[in-house]
């Protein structure tokens, strides 16, 4: 899966299509859930595709620009930014220490580590968001500018409500 297409079993790479003519969806055409789990999938092959000489997935960008953005940040704090178990991020902050990309600095708590860039993290980070525009770019390409912003508002909304 090195170019973010899933092989068949011949090796070819499938497409994920995220509708398909002659299938009747019935009620899933009418599930919010539905659609944007459809639209993550062609987003997340997009960037896989876009972004797979760089190994890095969606979860490894976020990490990183919010680290850029927040210097300093607990791996404990960045966990519940990210939505994802503190063990996670101990592995994703694992193998940007190892590429050089994150520093970890004593913050006075045993326990607990201050996260920063290092010069290489914040020269790949930019590049890599040139890569991400570009490719939020092409996903969103069919999308006026107003569109573009009403689309991120209501997804900023939903994902705001609370049960």
């Amino acid at each position: 899966m090195a170019n973010g297409r899933k092989p068949e079993g011949n090796g070819e790479p499938v497409h994920f299509n995220a509708r398909m003519e002659g299938i009747n969806y019935e009620i899933l055409d009418e599930l919010v859930g539905y659609a944007v789990r459809r639209a993550q999938l062609s987003i997340y092959e997009d960037f896989a595709f876009s972004l797979a000489a760089e190994d890095l997935t969606p979860q490894r960008f976020s990490s990183l620009v919010i680290i850029e953005n927040n210097p300093g940040i607990s791996q404990t704090r960045l966990a519940e930014v990210m939505g994802i178990a503190r063990s996670g991020v101990v592995s994703i902050i694992d193998r940007f220490e190892e590429s050089g990309l994150v520093e970890r600095k004593e913050s006075g708590d045993r326990r607990s580590y201050n996260l920063h860039l290092t010069r290489e993290g914040q020269k790949q980070l930019k590049k890599y968001k040139k890569a991400v525009r570009e490719h939020d770019d092409r996903i969103a390409g069919g999308l006026s500018a107003a569109e573009r912003q009403q689309l991120i508002g209501l997804l900023r909304k939903i994902g705001q409500h609370q049960a």
